[in-house]
């Protein structure tokens, strides 16, 4: 380890530590403050592969654990007991967002990437958000979470089709990736099976995977193996390796009901270092220079006013699944807040060299303000 890499990891340390307190002092989410604070120390460091070595692999191991955790968040259960008629207005919402995200950027001539970013549903802040609220037991919180959580399977999916599309094109090895991927998700439901099989022949066996009590952590270490499997798999197969991480945390899911006390001590784990240290190398990526620029901060803008005015077409149905007008009026501010998955895109879209860093500082921006102002106008109309 380098000088400058371990005062970079003791800034970082710090700076994980102290954020949460300032941030809910400017009442901004964590998830803000930790890559404004990357953005602000970035300038103090060189961008160099050596500098970055220790703090790129924790920060990938964050991100891994911010989407398996993405992935046990997903109430099946919920899901499964929601009204047949809600549950397709539900549905005709988010094919709403999706249809007039494709026209829109293919009838004005925008970058494709931005399919994406106009699509792309997260729970990841909305969840915090209803919970500071104290909405969290509502019939409109658990609606708006319910048409998050598929929301946010079918935008990973459509990010995994969309760098499938740019690596290969229309060829024979789309073909054969499209067969990869048909592959993996039928291990996944091979897997699902075996798993539910198990647990109804071993009970008792299977409780130890979400006992939290066992001095050895069984269950932690079942779920880390369970991650790192799809993780591995998803690679070998070419996929997104983020999409291992989300759809082994939704098979866990799907398994295991009573799982919060394991949920508990992951996103402890997880929150408590490796997630900050994620957001924070986020933002030592980019330069705070190129986001303050002009072009950059007027098409930040843009990409934040046109995601909110496309949810409040999808929410036109919602009066008819039970949501008020005042529900209806706050139900677009809830799911254009995706933080994560816009930082996904960007991160991703710059690895792959998709977009140059000038269009990834804009969707990062564009990820800071919708994840600063919508949460707070949510707030203010719910609480009218």
């Amino acid at each position: 380890m380098s000088k400058e890499e371990a005062v970079l990891l003791l800034v970082i340390s710090v700076g994980a530590f102290i954020i949460p307190f300032i941030s809910r002092k400017l009442m901004l989410p964590s998830a803000v403050g930790e890559i404004l604070f990357g953005l602000v120390i970035g300038v103090f460091f060189s961008r160099t592969e050596e500098t970055f070595t220790i703090i790129h692999f924790l920060g990938s191991l964050g991100f891994l654990i911010l989407m398996y955790l993405a992935g046990l968040e997903i109430n099946f259960e919920k899901i499964k007991i929601t009204p047949k008629r809600n549950l397709i207005i539900y549905l005709i919402s988010i094919l709403i967002i999706i249809i007039l995200s494709f026209l829109l950027v293919m009838y004005t001539n925008q970058p494709k990437i931005n399919i994406l970013i106009y699509l792309t549903i997260a729970i990841g802040l909305l969840y915090p958000v209803l919970k500071d609220s104290n909405l969290i037991k509502t019939d409109f919180a658990q609606s708006s979470l319910i048409i998050g959580s598929i929301g946010e399977v079918v935008s990973l999916i459509f990010i995994s089709g969309f760098f499938m599309y740019f690596k290969y094109g229309f060829s024979k090895e789309t073909f054969i990736h499209l067969f990869e991927i048909y592959l993996f998700f039928f291990i996944a439901y091979i897997t699902l099976k075996i798993f539910q099989l198990y647990a109804w022949w071993n009970p008792e066996k299977a409780h130890k995977l979400i006992k939290t009590d066992d001095p050895t952590e069984t269950a932690v270490r079942a779920n880390f193996a369970n991650m790192f499997i799809f993780v591995a798999l998803a690679s070998l197969l070419g996929l997104e390796y983020i999409i291992g991480a989300f759809f082994g945390g939704m098979l866990f899911a799907m398994v295991f009901k009573k799982r919060h006390e394991i949920q508990e001590k992951i996103s402890s784990f997880g929150y408590g270092f490796l997630i900050p240290v994620f957001f924070i190398e986020v933002g030592l990526r980019f330069d705070l220079f190129q986001l303050l620029k002009k072009d950059t901060v007027i098409g930040a803008c843009l990409i934040t006013i046109t995601i909110l005015l496309i949810r409040f077409v999808a929410a036109i149905p919602l009066p008819l699944a039970g949501f008020s007008i005042k529900e209806t009026l706050a139900f677009p501010f809830a799911l254009s807040m995706p933080l994560t998955l816009l930082v996904a895109i960007a991160t991703l879209g710059l690895e792959t060299e998709v977009i140059d860093e000038e269009y990834a500082s804009m969707i990062i921006l564009a990820s800071l303000i919708s994840g600063t102002i919508y949460p707070w106008l949510f707030k203010f109309i719910i609480r009218i």
